[in-house]
């Protein structure tokens, strides 16, 4: 799947984990930590391999985490604030051990560490370290990356180092399932926020308060 596509399946679907009684301030952590972990496997991408869609992306998602931070001062969230109050020695390994996870799976090819069950672990005790509110959301986002690549034709090292990689063979990068992914992604997210600002359906279709099933990872 292309970057874009990542970005809006991330953001959807850690807006999906946030309660629907939350307000737009529940939203910023969400967004936040989807972003991030819907692109972040996609840093084993080589300058020589990346192309110009890819490139687009990363620009995409700074705009999005820096508009989140404007939105994070504007409304108060707070996201900034916690940061500043709990800087130390555990979120400084937490980011050191993120950018070993990055720097290992650059070295390991694409959709090598970085897609494999084992990164998945490794970031997300990362950034459980660094920055504990957004770990459920980031690590969310990074499981919806490595789930929309196993559709890919490309196998992912999904077991890496053992074994082969995986593949579903269903679409190829850029075709027609991928750009229906991402407007599928879009939608919801942006319908997410929408209801968390108070946006409802003409028609006042009923929508549940709270998921049916219990989190894997606490919620902030």
């Amino acid at each position: 799947m292309v970057g874009r596509t990542h970005i809006a399946a991330g953001v959807a679907a850690s807006l999906a984990l946030v309660p629907l009684s939350g307000g737009p301030v529940a939203c910023l952590p969400a967004v936040i930590g989807g972003a991030l972990g819907g692109l972040a496997c996609d840093t084993d991408v080589g300058s020589s391999e990346g192309s110009r869609q890819l490139r687009r992306a990363w620009v995409a998602l700074a705009a999005i985490v820096a508009a989140s931070l404007v939105a994070d001062r504007a409304l108060d969230a707070g996201v900034c604030a916690y940061a500043l109050r709990h800087l130390g020695m555990e979120q400084l390994a937490g980011m050191a051990l993120l950018v070993a996870v990055l720097a290992c799976g650059r070295a390991s090819g694409h959709r090598g560490f970085s897609h494999s069950l084992l990164g998945l672990v490794v970031a997300v005790a990362a950034v459980r370290l660094a920055y504990p509110p957004l770990v459920t959301y980031f690590a969310m986002g990074y499981v919806s990356h490595v789930l929309l690549d196993l559709l890919n034709k490309r196998p992912v090292r999904l077991f890496w180092p053992v074994g082969r990689g995986v593949s579903l063979g269903a679409c190829k990068a850029g075709g027609v399932l991928d750009n229906v992914l991402c407007a599928l992604g879009v939608l919801v997210a942006v319908g997410l926020i929408a209801w968390h600002a108070g946006v409802r359906l003409p028609m006042g279709l009923p929508l549940p308060p709270s998921l049916p099933f219990a989190l894997p990872f606490p919620m902030p």
